[in-house]
């Protein structure tokens, strides 16, 4: 049926050119799209490249911070990863304190201090590449040593990998 697309569904240029240094307008494009056009909000995502976690994500940054009186430059400059980590937690009380946190720290490093846990500046991180076959028995074994599902894959696998590896190396 002709005529029935909102106008909010063709983004312009201007707004896809700005998401790099300017994600904070695109943020509040997208804040805008979802508040007064929310069935063209999956279609405005996609033209301007990016997912729709991503797009949920600064609209939520948007909805956080337009509010807060905080410099623009300062938002910028911390990004929208970490900003998007932080919009369930400021307020108008803490959001100097965490700013200044997250600009002393890394993205993982803000995440572990606002889930109330210690970060290990010895900590590595491991990246493993695995065919179906091998994620499958890699799974099998880390549920079964106490791994818990979860929709975004699975919980305590790191402790559950350890308790995996201790074993193999006390046998």
């Amino acid at each position: 049926m002709e005529g029935t697309k909102s106008k909010a569904s063709k983004v312009p240029q201007m707004i896809v050119d700005m998401m790099g240094d300017h994600f904070l307008e695109v943020a509040r494009h997208l804040r805008d799209t979802q508040k007064n056009h929310p069935e063209d909000f999956r279609s405005v995502a996609k033209q301007l490249k990016i997912g729709i976690r991503k797009a949920y994500n600064l609209a939520q940054i948007s909805r956080t911070f337009d509010d807060l009186s905080v410099p623009i430059e300062r938002l910028r400059r911390i990004g929208w990863t970490k900003l998007a980590l932080l919009s369930s937690y400021v307020d108008a009380d803490n959001i100097d304190m965490l700013l200044a946190k997250a600009a002393d720290s890394t993205a993982h490093e803000l995440k572990m201090y606002l889930q109330g846990n210690e970060f290990d500046p010895e900590g590595k991180t491991v990246v493993l590449h695995l065919d179906g076959e091998q994620y499958t028995a890699f799974e099998q074994a880390l549920l079964k040593a106490g791994a818990v599902p979860h929709s975004r894959g699975l919980l305590n696998k790191e402790e559950a990998l350890i308790a995996l590896l201790t074993a193999s190396l006390s046998s």
